[in-house]
Formats: structure tokens, C-alpha cells, sequence
């Protein structure tokens, strides 16, 4: 890959850390439902061609520790548990599931997609390889609650399944998001932002219900979203017919080299999402200072305290729409609310979402797996 092949010569990856390809890089479809659908028939094929690359490897460096991180999907079975050293599988993730009640939200092409995500992740769950592949591994880093419960049935045991958010920030980019705050003055609408893959299971939809519901009571909330994606049409034929067209921004980035200090002028990270392992855009935000406002569902349920944002109950997209226009009019009304949550909501991250607490982790699991290994010689 040339970006590897350029890190190594900058000096960035150290020498003793040393590459194999299987496969050749080649272009994704322009269409994002169908580039997705492109990358697991190509992970799929990868994982069949990896155990004899990976046996081949193993004679002649005779490693000590297997871990499969390509992909934090459960979906596929890894083949690496075969090759008879500990295994660690992940950080694992995509175990969430969309909630039924809110099907009515996204767009007929997104019911289909996340309706047949929900009879493949039935029959995954049945399959003897995957079951195999969790009950083999000697370790299964997961990044939420929910992802644990689920490990655990696919393993038959709570053992080796940790919390380690596979989601972290370096002191650098932490400090490049860092921004100073102070209480919005009271004449100016909120300001609010989200990114991400422009997928149903993003909640924005719900989101524009719920600044629909706040326009009527008398508060205006600009909101930005950055991304694009499948469910852009969908969300721009809804905010033109909410009336939002004048408030809202959809599929539009920031200027390049502007993502910091565009943070920095937002006051709100809007985005309930329904299906999230992690949230990293959320994350990003938090730590400009934004306060967060999330569906109280997996990833962003963890990370996301009443400290420092809100957590809204996954019900109906009628129900969160207006539990969520409660809380922008809250924070209208009471603008320090703003300032202090943001500040609380940037210390969160930074405190418990670091590099150092993930490389910590990881060290510990490695020199478990490696106490195993040894006894085994």
C-alpha cells in the first residue's frame, strides 16, 4: 500500500514492524451502498486466502501472538485461532443491532439494507466458523456493554472479553481540537453539527423532527452536516419539507485544513444514531467543546455521560424527536448550560478515549497472550 510504503521511508513506522499483502488495491464503485457491499465480498475473499499466507509466515518467523484487526467486524470468522498460538480477535465491533421502532425514520432503501443486515447477523450467529473462532480465541476486545453481552453468547463464557474502545485520540489531535468556549449570547440561534457516513442509521432524520418540533416553540437551531452518503436525498427531500431548508446544511464539508477551528463555532453535536459501534465524529466534537446530544444505544451510550451531554431513550422517531426538542429549547434557555457540558463533555474524552489508555490495554492483553505462549513452549 503506498501509504504504508511512505510511512516506512518518512521514519514513521519503526524497521522491526514488517508488512505482507495479499491482493492488490483496486478502485471502489462512486456509489456508497455498493462500494460497502464491494469491501466485505473483498474481506470475504481476503479471509480465504489468509491462513496459508499466514501458516507460511508463522514457519518462518515462529510468532508467539495472532491478532486480527483488519476489519472490527464479527460478521466473518478470522482463520488465524487455526494457526495454534493465542489469538486475540480485534477490537471487535458491529455487533449493534438498528431498532425496529425506528424503521419508519430512514428511507425504503435503508429498511431494506438494515432489514437484511438482520437475518445475515441471524445466520451469523449460527455459524459454525464464527463459533468457532469465538470460543478458540484467547482474547476478544470489545467496545461497549452491549458488545460484550453479545461476545459472550457467541463464546459461551464472560472470559477474555474486555472493554477496550478501539476508538482514540492522540495528545496531538486532541490539542489540535481543543477550543476556547464561552456562553453563546442569548441572541444568536444554536449551532449544531454532525458527521459521519450519511447512512439511515445515523438518526438525523429524527434530528430534523426534532429542530422542526423547536422551530415551533420558538428556537432556531442551524444545523451542519458534513458528510454525504446514501441517505442524503432522503434527508434533503425531508428538509425541504419540514420548512428547514434556511437552518439546515446537508453534504456540505468544511473548507479543507478547517475542521478544528470549524468545530471550535459550533455548540452542539446532534446525532442520535441508531447503530453505532463508536462515534468518532461525536468524539471530535466533545472535544472542541460541544455538548453532545445521542440515542442512549451502544457506542456513543458509553462514552456519553449526563455530566456532559444528553442520552436520549431509543423509542419512537416521534418520541426521541420530541425529547430531543426539549432539550435544544433547555439549552436555548439556559445558554451556560453550553459552556459548562462542553467543557465536561472535552475532559471526558480526553481523560478515558486517549492513546495511552488504548496502548496500555493492549499491552496488557499482548503479555497475557504472551504468558500463555510461553507456558505452552
Amino acid at each position: 500500500m503506498p501509504s504504508i510504503q511512505r510511512a516506512q521511508k518518512q521514519g514513521i513506522i519503526p524497521p522491526n514492524l514488517k508488512f505482507r499483502f495479499l491482493g492488490k488495491p483496486k478502485a471502489y464503485s462512486p456509489n456508497r451502498l455498493l462500494a460497502r457491499f464491494q469491501s466485505w465480498l473483498r474481506f470475504f475473499i481476503f479471509t480465504k486466502r489468509l491462513l496459508p499466507a499466514a501458516q507460511s509466515w508463522h514457519a518462518e518467523e515462529n510468532f508467539s501472538i495472532a491478532q486480527h484487526v483488519t476489519y472490527t467486524t464479527w460478521r466473518i470468522s478470522s482463520p488465524l485461532w487455526k494457526l495454534g498460538i493465542p489469538f486475540i480477535w480485534g477490537p471487535l465491533s458491529g455487533t449493534e443491532s438498528f431498532p425496529a421502532s425506528c424503521l419508519s425514520s430512514v428511507s425504503f432503501a435503508s429498511r431494506c439494507f438494515e432489514i437484511t443486515r438482520s437475518i445475515q447477523s441471524w445466520l451469523a450467529i449460527r455459524s459454525p466458523a464464527i463459533l468457532a473462532c469465538a470460543k478458540s480465541a484467547f482474547c476478544v476486545p470489545v467496545p461497549h456493554q452491549q458488545a460484550r453481552l453479545f461476545v459472550q453468547n457467541l463464546r459461551g463464557t464472560g472470559r477474555g472479553i474486555p472493554l477496550c474502545h478501539n476508538f482514540f485520540f492522540p495528545d496531538s489531535r486532541m490539542n489540535s481540537l481543543r477550543s476556547s468556549r464561552s456562553s453563546p449570547s442569548q441572541g444568536r440561534p444554536l449551532r449544531a453539527f454532525a458527521a459521519g457516513n450519511l447512512e439511515g442509521r445515523k438518526g438525523v432524520a429524527i434530528a430534523l423532527q426534532a429542530l422542526f418540533l423547536a422551530k415551533k416553540t420558538g428556537v432556531r437551531v442551524e444545523y451542519h452536516v458534513t458528510s454525504k452518503g446514501p441517505e442524503l436525498a432522503h434527508l434533503q427531500r425531508l428538509t425541504k419539507k419540514l420548512g428547514l431548508s434556511d437552518q439546515v446544511i446537508l453534504g456540505k464539508p468544511f473548507p479543507a485544513g478547517d475542521f478544528a477551528s470549524a468545530l471550535g463555532s459550533f455548540d452542539i453535536v446532534l446525532l442520535p444514531s441508531l447503530r453505532d459501534g463508536a462515534g468518532l465524529s461525536i468524539m471530535e466534537a466533545m472535544l472542541a467543546g460541544c455538548v453532545p446530544i445521542v440515542a442512549d444505544w451502544c457506542g456513543p451510550a458509553e462514552f456519553v455521560t449526563s455530566d456532559c451531554g444528553y442520552k436520549v431513550e431509543v423509542t419512537t422517531p416521534s418520541k426521541m424527536a420530541i425529547e430531543i426538542s426539549h432539550i435544544l429549547c433547555t439549552l436555548d434557555n439556559q445558554r451556560d448550560l453550553l459552556r459548562i457540558k462542553g467543557g465536561l463533555a472535552a475532559e471526558r474524552i480526553r481523560s478515558s478515549y486517549n492513546e495511552r489508555q488504548f496502548l496500555d490495554s493492549m499491552n496488557c492483553y499482548y503479555r497475557a497472550a504472551l504468558a500463555v505462549s510461553q507456558s505452552t513452549l
